[in-house]
């Protein structure tokens, strides 16, 4: 079929999705969300640095290594090149291993720097520079929260990351430069064959609730590699008898999509390595134990809205996690690290810090609550209230309303350096952090984003 032919076959969710992600130019981008993509860009790098050392980084590191070419794509921390679809993998799941990087909330609860690690692989082999990588980065953004705002694919058993491919390949697209007609073929080669079971998220959770978004992104960059090569998806990948809307969204509605201000401006940040509804209770936590010390406690209620609860301590395995990716899930954990160490880091996930006696002693001490005035107010208002009551009888209680990192308690630029060095410095050591963040507060300066792989090589 020619290319007329192959444009004049989109449905209408084709046709809108690629149209966006082919029209937007650098020159539509405010002031204002042009520093939110660049403080976006820095927190997730820092991340991934982060997350260098831990055991799934280092298997899908090995991975792309099995795949090593001259002329691949770059892998965060190193020199290595690799096939772009085993760079994307490997980036992508040292950007989400310690789920530290940025959340999104509409019906489904999406991490869209996820595709980062995608679109640094795409950049690489398409010499982007830095205009263009913000574009595409916009893009991908808006698609993804597009897609979550539209329909809560948790509630029909699927996961979330079956969107993060869709929206991380026209992103990619975009970076190649491919045509309407490949950006089409593109997404159905991503949109047919990539969605993924809610299983993911549910029980006790393994290394792959944070592997799911890179296998995504993998599958992205393929599927634009696909496209390229000559490879025609199948038509009608939205609207047909058996395609997305019929066997997985049901209806979508996509008309907000492009819609200002563009949502990359108002993903939220991450103060802690736990699941974004449990920021808020981490921080009450922490402020409670300036009042209060964990072994004076003799019981804590934990009130909030009910998708809290559902997702940080409906599984029974959430009152008694067994690895790191369930206790970072784990209301209860969280609280009870909070209040007994004075911070919840990486290293609270490390050590088995959940199977430690004091920590289980203190979890049964918590009860979980749903306030239905707080579930009315969310998601307009993040409510966490927690009351303890001290073995002498006295009550304290803090209530948050808005975690810090939520676009209405939003970090500062100093605040974002600061979360970058934490994480980044031990591997790269300050002069080199503070070089890169130079770099990156300039981005759309760069000539080549792939200067960031020199940047950040350990």
């Amino acid at each position: 079929m020619n290319s007329a032919g192959n444009i004049g076959a989109m449905d209408a969710a084709e046709k809108r999705l690629v149209n966006f992600a082919g029209a937007l130019s650098f020159e539509e981008l405010e002031p204002t969300l042009l520093h939110a993509v660049k403080q976006r860009f820095i927190d997730t790098i820092g991340c991934a640095l982060g997350a260098f050392h831990q055991e799934p980084a280092a298997i899908a590191r090995r991975i792309a290594a099995a795949a090593a070419r001259a002329d691949g794509a770059g892998v965060l921390g190193t020199s290595l090149k690799s096939a772009p679809e085993l760079a994307a993998f490997a980036n992508t799941a040292m950007i989400r291993c310690l789920d530290l990087n940025d959340d999104y909330f509409g019906k489904d609860g999406p991490h869209p720097s996820d595709m980062i690690g995608a679109l640094l692989a795409a950049a690489a082999g398409a010499r982007a520079d830095g205009r263009a990588f913000i574009v595409a980065l916009t893009v991908a953004y808006e698609i993804l929260c597009t897609l979550a705002d539209a329909v809560g694919l948790r509630g029909k058993g699927w996961d979330y990351v079956g969107f993060t491919a869709i929206a991380a390949t026209l992103g990619a697209a975009r970076l190649m430069k491919l045509s309407p007609e490949k950006a089409r073929h593109a997404l159905s080669l991503a949109a047919v064959p990539n969605w993924a079971l809610g299983q993911t998220r549910l029980g006790e959770l393994s290394m792959w609730k944070g592997l799911a978004s890179a296998n995504a992104c993998r599958n992205a960059i393929f599927a634009c590699a696909l496209a390229r090569a000559g490879v025609s998806g199948p038509y009608l990948s939205f609207a047909g008898k058996s395609g997305v809307t019929a066997q997985i969204t049901g209806p979508l509605d996509l008309s907000a999509l492009g819609r200002h201000p563009l949502r990359a401006g108002v993903v939220y940040l991450k103060s802690w390595p736990v699941f974004y509804s449990g920021q808020a209770s981490v921080q009450a936590a922490l402020a409670l134990r300036a009042e209060l010390p964990a072994d004076q406690i003799r019981s804590i209620t934990i009130e909030s809205y009910g998708r809290l609860l559902g997702r940080g301590a409906s599984d029974r395995e959430k009152w008694a996690p067994r690895s790191r990716e369930t206790a970072d899930h784990s209301v209860p954990f969280c609280v009870a690290a909070a209040l007994l160490d004075g911070a919840v880091s990486a290293a609270t996930f490390e050590s088995e810090r959940f199977l430690d006696a004091d920590a289980i002693a203190l979890m049964a001490k918590i009860e979980l609550r749903e306030d239905p005035e707080f579930t009315r107010q969310y998601p307009e208002v993040w409510n966490c209230r927690i009351t303890a009551e001290s073995i002498s009888g006295k009550r304290h209680q803090v209530h948050v309303t808005y975690p810090k990192g939520h676009p209405k308690n939003g970090f500062t630029d100093a605040e974002v350096e600061a979360k970058f060095l934490r994480l980044a410095a031990p591997l790269l050591g300050e002069t080199r952090c503070r070089k890169f963040l130079d770099w990156a507060w300039h981005l759309e300066e760069a000539a080549a984003i792939a200067e960031i792989f020199s940047l950040v090589a350990i």
